[in-house]
């Protein structure tokens, strides 16, 4: 009897002991992430059969909250394992301590080409030079336009500067009674206007902010610099080819822009290639056999140039992370070519080796030229203001002058006042 019962705990307690190995060598990990999740579920599914003893747990979250709801779980110790982050936070999230130290990873277990194949490794970078972000996807903005109604208005070539945008835009509304050139025009933060208002400003060889020979950062536009800009944009609302509608939209890929996109009821649009990639799908699943009537085609020329920014995606882990060597397997299976050639087609890969790789395609030719014409972020980034309280400010001023809040003189003056707050006293 003692021998049997004897037996039995030997036996019981092995099975805990094997049952509690399996538990510690299974890791949960969570990922969030910004865009949709078709585009990203079969890449972690396949990561997951690579990889049994690690299971990733999806989260999703809009853009727009992105950022400042992860800034503030982590602030707590709270938070996602890994994280989808847009290039120009990363540099605030390390400085704020949000955000793990890439660095002795990087050289424990390096991706295939090293750090170095990566690009924007700049904006990886916090002030101190650490690492905090592993380049994940690159795009530009680019102009998208339905070529139906460009002829039906009969507008023969794209838009070459910013004067001919306005102009074929209101053509397009009086012709075929369409919206012309629909953007969001809504006030929340982190909103589409700042990319548009970027690219105007760079194309007229201004900024915001400005590096100056010495080191230091200045503004670089004047109040009335940032009211022509804002009347510039007013102006297709209040003429109508831009829909009072779009007061409620905020971002590019807004459903009711992406609508009117694919039925025809808007002819021109400006977004990455991540969001016309959805209306290029949009279209060919309501209209199978149809050709796409879409083409693509870089900003409009400024005085100096066209100009739009080198924007893409990073990846990166949260500082207070317990599974930090799982969190990093996991950023790199997402880097790597398997994720981009077999799952992931909606942005490029910000690797210049998979780079040389990648085949645009006659629609998005635009965005092949247009990044030509991109630049990086620059002052914006390295700056003493973090982007996204640029980016904040001024989604909240042009919004307040397109929705006729606030005059553009008035706007004009408050944004640049809000912004000068934020610049270092000079001694």
């Amino acid at each position: 009897m003692f021998r049997s019962s004897r037996k039995v705990l030997i036996l019981l307690a092995a099975s805990m002991t094997m049952s509690g190995a399996a538990m510690a060598q299974s890791t949960t990990i969570t990922f969030r992430f910004n865009d949709t999740e078709a585009e990203i579920r079969g890449a972690i599914d396949e990561f997951q059969r690579q990889n049994p003893d690690i299971k990733v747990d999806l989260q999703r979250i809009g853009w727009r909250d992105a950022r400042n709801q992860f800034l503030r779980e982590a602030a707590v110790g709270q938070g996602p394992d890994v994280v989808h982050s847009a290039q120009v936070w990363v540099k605030e999230m390390g400085d704020a301590g949000a955000t793990l130290a890439l660095d002795s990873l990087l050289q424990q277990s390096p991706p295939p080409n090293q750090f170095t194949d990566f690009v924007a490794q700049d904006l990886a970078k916090n002030s101190a030079g650490k690492i905090f972000g592993l380049p994940w996807t690159t795009d530009t903005w680019a102009m998208v336009y339905r070529s139906d109604l460009l002829k039906e208005a009969g507008i023969a070539t794209l838009p070459q500067t910013w004067t001919e945008l306005r102009q074929a835009s209101a053509e397009i509304f009086k012709k075929t009674g369409k919206a012309g050139f629909g953007f969001p025009a809504g006030s929340s933060a982190s909103g589409a206007i700042w990319f548009l208002a970027t690219s105007y400003w760079w194309s007229n060889g201004k900024a915001l902010i400005v590096a100056k020979n010495d080191g230091a950062y200045d503004l670089g536009l004047t109040a009335e610099d940032i009211a022509e800009c804002m009347k510039y944009f007013k102006s297709f609302v209040d003429a109508g080819d831009n829909p009072k509608a779009n007061l409620a939209a905020s971002d590019a890929h807004d459903p009711s822009i992406l609508q009117a996109l694919v039925t025809g009821n808007q002819a021109i649009g400006s977004m990455p290639p991540n969001t016309y990639k959805q209306v290029l799908e949009a279209y060919a699943t309501a209209n199978p056999g149809k050709p796409l009537p879409f083409v693509s085609g870089p900003f409009p020329k400024g005085s100096v140039t066209r100009s739009s920014n080198i924007g893409g995606r990073m990846l990166v882990i949260n500082a207070h992370t317990k599974y930090p060597e799982a969190a990093w397997k996991f950023v790199k299976y997402m880097s790597s070519e398997e994720v981009f050639s077999k799952f992931y087609r909606t942005q490029f890969p910000a690797q210049r080796s998979l780079l040389k790789k990648v085949d645009f395609g006659p629609e998005l030719k635009g965005f092949a030229e247009q990044l030509e014409y991109a630049r990086s972020w620059g002052a914006y980034a390295s700056g003493p203001i973090p982007i996204g309280s640029l980016w904040n400010l001024a989604g909240r001023g042009f919004g307040m002058v397109l929705s006729g809040q606030r005059s553009p003189d008035e706007a004009a003056k408050e944004l640049l006042q809000e912004v000068r707050k934020l610049m270092p006293q000079k001694s």
